[in-house]
């Protein structure tokens, strides 16, 4: 990366990294049909079944844990850039996430109430903490997330809360007091996504902005005290990867890429063969599975099939440049990573809301899941023609504005002949 003294500021477009862009656009895509694949409800025997379990084999929970990988990588080049520029990252950063947190509210409450925004920002704060250990050490607080992850997925263990490693008070009335206020809690929290469910199937648009406005105004104490443990443990393995340079050196790292991609790949195919297929494969034996074992498999499937999704592309962008034309396409679609995460949800809320279409008691896995690759599909020109004229995408420019106080330069400056030479 260029060394600059310029101000803080925007990544610049001759800063990006390809294969990061590359990257998001594949998450995207693997977002893109968890969100919107199809309504269980209209689902049907035959094709439906078949495509709903190569669904859970090849994408479920393998995406947001790539984009969590992404976002810890993408704070560790903004230390690079900031260390590079001699300025200091904490205050831009911390702005940085507080718009993030502004925009995943607009999402959550006037387009669709999936959001992940809220979360990611949230746990952005947190990763502050993080950024002046030794590497090693990211290595672990990645696993002992992911041992959290598996002791909160324990049919004995207390919820997925932050409050679970607090100690327990003395006073058995207080302590009894505050269970029966956290089952309220959950209570309301429930009835809240019952009435957003409800509103946004049966009601106008308004109907389901208010109930989920309601939904997170009565989620915001309950969600304060989630830890998503698995979606942080690779926001750290992204800021390890990021502090180690990875993605500067492709070619090099080839044998670290295909190390961790033939290391991964046995225990991918074997947990979500058992997750998709597990009745099928296993037959009587599934039912013997211990809680433990299955607790294990919640929380590695994910990140463990991510992982080797990751390295497999690098290992292909870092072997040729033949590949890295073949999946060129994708890199339009993460340039604008945003723009095309919200694009995608203003799209399946039209087209399965009471308020557009109404498809969602119609619309089953297999045409569903053909709509989420023609949505794609459209979104890469479409980001490509936007990217030829403009440097960030809506959202994009968005972002940077609030976060830097000030209008970023939105169209794109065409060098002239005479400034060429």
């Amino acid at each position: 990366m260029p060394k600059v003294t310029s101000l803080p500021g925007p990544t610049q477009p001759q800063e990006r990294i390809q294969a990061i862009d590359i990257l998001r656009g594949f998450a995207l895509l693997g977002i893109l049909a968890v969100n919107f694949h199809g309504a269980e409800v209209a689902r049907t025997a035959g094709i439906d079944d078949e495509v709903r379990r190569l669904l859970w084999f090849l994408i479920d929970s393998k995406f947001y844990t790539t984009f969590s990988f992404l976002f810890g990588l993408g704070f560790a080049l903004q230390l690079l850039r900031a260390q590079q520029r001699k300025s200091r990252i904490v205050p831009v950063y911390v702005r940085r996430m507080a718009v993030l947190y502004l925009i995943g509210l607009f999402h959550a409450i006037l387009i669709w109430q999936g959001d992940v925004l809220l979360y990611y920002a949230a746990m952005g704060f947190f990763l502050i903490l993080f950024r002046s250990l030794p590497a090693k050490l990211l290595l672990v607080f990645v696993v002992l997330s992911l041992a959290f992850e598996f002791w909160t997925y324990l049919p004995s263990s207390p919820p997925d809360r932050i409050s679970a490693l607090l100690p327990a008070r003395h006073n058995p009335e207080v302590q009894q007091q505050k269970e029966l206020e956290r089952a309220l809690d959950y209570v309301k929290v429930s009835e809240a996504w019952q009435n957003v469910s409800l509103a946004t199937r049966f009601g106008t648009y308004f109907q389901a902005v208010k109930a989920r406005f309601q939904a997170w105004k009565a989620g915001v104490g309950f969600r304060s005290t989630y830890f998503w443990s698995s979606a942080f443990a690779m926001f750290l393995l992204g800021l390890y990867a990021g502090r180690r340079g990875i993605f500067h050196d492709l070619v090099g790292r080839r044998g670290l890429f295909r190390r961790v991609m033939w290391t991964t790949l046995p225990f991918a195919f074997s947990l979500n063969l058992i997750y998709a297929y597990g009745p099928q494969v296993l037959g009587r034996f599934y039912q013997q599975i211990p809680d433990w074992g299955f607790s294990l498999l919640y929380v590695l499937f994910g990140p463990v099939g991510s992982l080797f999704y990751i390295s497999a592309l690098l290992l292909l962008l870092g072997k040729s440049e033949r590949w890295a034309r073949r999946l060129g396409f994708l890199r339009w679609v993460g340039r604008m990573p945003l723009s095309n995460y919200l694009m995608q949800s203003i799209v399946g809320t039209m087209v399965y809301s009471g308020y557009g279409l109404g498809m969602y008691s119609r619309l089953s896995y297999l045409p569903g899941l053909l709509l989420t690759l023609a949505v794609f599909a459209l979104q890469i020109p479409l980001s490509r023609w936007w990217l030829s004229r403009f440097q960030f995408g809506p959202f994009e420019w968005l972002w940077r504005s609030l976060t830097y106080g000030k209008l970023q330069p939105m169209l794109v400056r065409r060098v002239r002949p005479a400034e060429a030479t």
